[in-house]
C-alpha cells in the first residue's frame, strides 16, 4: 500500500488513482520516501516568518527551487537587518521598506507555492488556479 499525496488515503500499488479522491497517482514506485504535504507547509510558513524560506520545497524535493527561496531570504532579512541600524536615515527608512515589499512578496510567493505543493503535489503555475 502506499499514500496519495492529495488527501492522504492508502492507495493499493497497481491503482492508477486514489479510490478517495481520484487524484491520478504515479506509475512508478520510486524508492523515495513519502513525504506528507502538510509537514512542507509548515516548513514554508513557520520558519519562512524569520526569511528560512523555501525548507517545504526543500523537503518535498524542488531542492534547486528551495535553495533559490532559502538564498534570497537569507540575503534580504540581513539587508532589513543592516538597514534597521543604518547611519542615513531617508535613505534607510526608502530601503527599508523597498525590501520590506520585496520581502513580504517572497515570502507569500514560497508559502503559496508550498500550499500548492500540498494540494496538487506539484508547483504548476501554468494550469492556472483550483480552489476546492
Amino acid at each position: 500500500m502506499r499514500r496519495c499525496r492529495g488527501c492522504g488515503a492508502q492507495v493499493p500499488v497497481n491503482s492508477l488513482t486514489c479510490p478517495k479522491c481520484y487524484r491520478e497517482m504515479p506509475r512508478e514506485v520510486g524508492d523515495a520516501p513519502e513525504r506528507d504535504p502538510r509537514t512542507a507547509l509548515l516548513l514554508a510558513l513557520i520558519p519562512g516568518i524569520i526569511g528560512l524560506w523555501g525548507l517545504g520545497h526543500i523537503y518535498m524535493g524542488l531542492t534547486e527551487r528551495g535553495l533559490s527561496f532559502l538564498g534570497a531570504g537569507i540575503v534580504l532579512t540581513t539587508t532589513l537587518i543592516a538597514l534597521a541600524y543604518g547611519w542615513f536615515l531617508i535613505i534607510t527608512i526608502v530601503c527599508l521598506v523597498m525590501a520590506s515589499i520585496i520581502w513580504l512578496g517572497l515570502f507569500i510567493l514560497q508559502a503559496f507555492e508550498a500550499w500548492m505543493l500540498s494540494n496538487t503535489g506539484t508547483v504548476d503555475w501554468s494550469s492556472g488556479f483550483r480552489f476546492r
